[in-house]
């Protein structure tokens, strides 16, 4: 199932359905180290905010001028959901569906933890607030993977016109 054809505002959709592959760089050796990844950030109830992050792994971040703050936790390259288990696995090492877990909290509380697909739209769990979508993902040791999806294209388009 094609989850941008589907997708439909569906919450559970997104952590269950697997996409289509993203556009990934050719195959190589080595595993791919993430250096930094871009993240376009929305929120449920105020449909206009937006905000955009580069974050390395690991680092909080802060969301927009409010209580809130992220940290990435986990990149799988090739996200997929066992739906007995319901655990995330990854089926394999290149990145062909990669998906960013990531810790929100406010006020220093956790509060979520929600995950960034590179090429599907934000994903909002039943009780987030919070939603993310990774737009670029810089790695260590390959070229960086620039998503083409319309969403991400949107936003670089925004950022655009916004700093003229």
């Amino acid at each position: 199932m094609n989850l941008r054809t589907a997708w439909s505002g569906a919450v559970i959709g997104a952590a269950l359905v697997v996409g289509t592959p993203a556009l990934s760089a050719p195959p190589t050796s080595a595993a791919p180290k993430v250096k930094t990844v871009t993240l376009h950030v929305f929120h449920r109830i105020f449909r206009n905010f937006q905000d955009r992050i580069v974050t390395p792994l690991g680092k909080e971040f802060r969301i927009g001028d409010s209580d809130y703050t992220g940290r990435v936790v986990e990149f799988v390259p090739d996200f997929a959901m066992d739906l007995k288990t319901r655990k995330v696995v990854s089926r394999s090492t290149e990145p062909k569906n990669p998906a960013f877990r990531i810790i929100v909290r406010r006020n220093g509380e956790p509060r979520d933890t929600v995950w960034a697909f590179f090429d599907l739209p934000p994903h909002f769990a039943p009780k987030s607030e919070i939603g993310f979508v990774a737009t670029e993902i810089a790695f260590t040791n390959r070229p960086a993977l620039v998503n083409r999806d319309s969403l991400a294209v949107k936003m670089r388009r925004m950022e655009k016109e916004e700093a003229q």
